[in-house]
């Protein structure tokens, strides 16, 4: 197998970013103190080294020369190197990931409608099918770089799991979300890449899932909980209705996607609880500034993967 083009998916990047190459910071400062104590040693101002700081010197020298890969990158491209090899994908996913897949139409109409709603702002989405590569990268954004005011802004859309993954405007965009958009800014020739984090509801398969949760856990002897003869049935109940709570933010829309769907908290009980969350607290937008610098740093740690990779047997 020849690595030596292999192309990185915009969502592995982050993974190839971590750490220092040779030494992390910490062991660099730790050679440094110790090459510099060993130098005023010689004039007298402090004590020798020991003999285990003597080895130690020597490690840190190895492992600087050898060029070690840090440990995250390794395993990501063992990953891809044994996946390649023997054709199988180790692709990875739990419920928040396939929330973000099964709602990401909900999310671009959402985000479409805030932007028009809160920010006046009219930008029409439609939901890319392409995927883009080059010589370095490929990716399949959700939306493609349009031209705005000058300037060509592309978009991705996250679906937040609850409000308690949900970011706050002050949060800084997580390094994995950065580096996916200067990948999306290289391949799509954009300036600007707006991640926006959308609230919205869950499905109703994913809420049934929830709910099945309880379900099991409070059967007993007696059977599941989901008759009202059930010793167990009215904690049943309730924590059905702390699912409903948790996982909708917009009643009326859950509704209308799934008018059958069996909803222990009436409409009347939930408006007038107040838990529909208003549209401008539903989008978060963090924006990444297009960084020659990251781009050509993430480049030269490609340059380095796919020699390791090549190497690998």
């Amino acid at each position: 197998m020849d690595f030596s083009n292999y192309k990185f998916r915009a969502s592995q990047c982050h993974l190839l970013m971590t750490g220092n190459i040779g030494l992390s910071d910490k062991e660099s400062a730790r050679l440094k103190y110790l090459v510099d104590r060993k130098m005023d040693a010689v004039i007298g101002d402090v004590k020798p080294l020991t003999p285990n700081m003597e080895d130690e010197v020597k490690e840190l020298r190895v492992k600087l020369k050898s060029k070690r890969l840090p440990k995250t990158m390794q395993s990501e491209l063992r990953k891809i190197w044994r996946s390649e090899r023997h054709k199988r994908n180790f692709s990875f996913t739990n419920k928040y990931v396939q929330k973000g897949l099964t709602q990401e139409d909900e999310a671009i109409s959402m985000y479409m409608l805030y932007r028009n709603k809160v920010k006046g702002v009219m930008t029409l989405f439609t939901k890319n099918e392409e995927k883009l590569e080059n010589d370095w990268f490929t990716g399949h954004p959700d939306l493609r770089a349009m031209l705005i005011e000058k300037k060509r802004i592309g978009f991705d859309t996250k679906c937040a799991w609850d409000l308690d993954t949900f970011p706050f405007a002050i949060d800084k965009l997580i390094d994995t979300y950065e580096w996916q958009n200067q990948v999306y800014m290289d391949l799509d020739d954009a300036d600007e890449w707006i991640t926006a984090a959308c609230m919205v509801n869950i499905s109703e398969h994913g809420l049934n899932n929830e709910k099945l949760k309880w379900l099991y856990a409070l059967q007993n002897k007696d059977g599941t909980p989901d008759t009202d003869d059930h010793p167990n049935y009215l904690e049943y109940i309730k924590k059905c209705r702390e699912c409903e709570i948790k996982m909708i933010f917009d009643y009326d829309r859950f509704i209308e996607l799934y008018p059958y769907h069996n909803m222990e908290i009436s409409r009347e009980e939930w408006f007038g609880n107040e838990y529909d969350i208003p549209l401008e607290e539903k989008v978060v937008e963090k924006t990444s500034i297009r960084s020659k610098d990251k781009i050509d740093a993430l480049k030269e740690r490609i340059t380095i993967a796919r020699k390791y990779l090549n190497d690998l047997k």
